[in-house]
């Protein structure tokens, strides 16, 4: 009975390390808020989110998306609520994997 539960310990630990040792970048984080500001020269954008502005960067391989369609950079404007899913570079930038613009009134059907 030791022995199992010695076996369940030493699994559990294994199982453990394997889940927080995983590369930082292989995680999904979330952010959400409004535009706040745009750079095209940069393309980059900065967002109110609940724990401040943040700014993130729009790359050729970020996905835009606006009323169910795919949208261009230009079409970013401050102000529009969005959802968005990003990845820290190397170099400690947070760049855009997906962004989408939120309908405002999207669930507050009377």
């Amino acid at each position: 009975m030791k022995s199992a539960s010695l076996i369940f310990a030493l699994l559990a630990v294994v199982v453990c390390r394997s889940v927080f040792a995983q590369d930082p970048g292989d995680q999904y984080p979330f952010a959400r808020g409004k535009i706040e500001q745009t750079d095209p020269a940069t393309k980059q954008i900065i967002i109110k989110t609940p724990l401040g502005d943040r700014t993130f960067s729009v790359t050729n391989t970020s996905y835009l998306i606006a009323a169910g369609a795919k949208t261009t950079f230009a079409k970013l404007k401050p102000g529009l609520p969005v959802k968005l899913n990003y990845f820290t570079n190397e170099t400690g930038q947070a760049v855009i994997r997906r962004l989408k613009i939120v309908d405002p009134d999207a669930g507050n059907t009377p």
